[in-house]
């Protein structure tokens, strides 16, 4: 919950400000994001195994000793944030989407990534619904950036359908899990 999560980032923000101090907030934000853990279950006592869904889980467990380790940040160029969201996209047509992350090297040395689109959940993919399309490799020089493009293709013939209401289905929680397609760039 917020109110146990809120200090707990403050305090590994302010870690992350000592160790650096001018980076700027954008870049303490994507440290902390770009190396959570992600692996999240939604209750390993009842259900083991289950991960949880992004909306639940949001960037993931905090992780101060990755962020603070972090040469390489990714941040999505248009939010000026560390999350690559789509959001809520109603589709009556094949659709697609573009957003832009910019990659920075703060490193002293030239980086070469592989680049890996990938999904939370093996049915998401499967379903055909959603392709996700990126270039696979990306260089960034020293201390220097690199944008990369992120194609989402929608199929919307192969979308579920839409069973939630305001009435009996409203309150149904797992029923928002079905629409949402969670996955990552890597």
């Amino acid at each position: 919950g917020t109110s146990g999560a809120a200090p707990m980032v403050a305090g590994a923000a302010a870690l992350l400000v000592q160790a650096y101090p001018n980076r700027s907030p954008e870049q303490i934000k994507a440290m902390l994001m770009n190396s959570a853990e992600t692996t999240v279950y939604t209750n390993p006592a009842l259900a083991p195994g289950d991960l949880a869904p992004i909306s639940r889980i949001g960037g993931g467990e905090l992780r101060v000793d990755r962020a603070i380790a972090l040469n390489t940040i990714a941040t999505n160029r248009k939010t000026k944030s560390a999350a690559l969201s789509f959001g809520a996209l109603e589709v009556s047509d094949r659709t697609v989407a573009l957003q832009t992350l910019r990659v920075q090297n703060l490193s002293h040395s030239e980086k070469l990534f592989t680049v890996t689109p990938s999904f939370r959940f093996a049915n998401d993919e499967a379903s055909g619904a959603i392709r996700v399309q990126t270039r696979s490799v990306l260089r960034v020089s020293a201390h220097g950036s690199e944008e990369l493009e992120v194609k989402l293709i929608i199929d919307p013939t192969k979308l579920p359908d839409w069973t939630l209401n305001g009435g009996s289905q409203g309150g149904n929680g797992a029923g928002l899990n079905g629409p949402e397609y969670d996955g990552y760039i890597t």
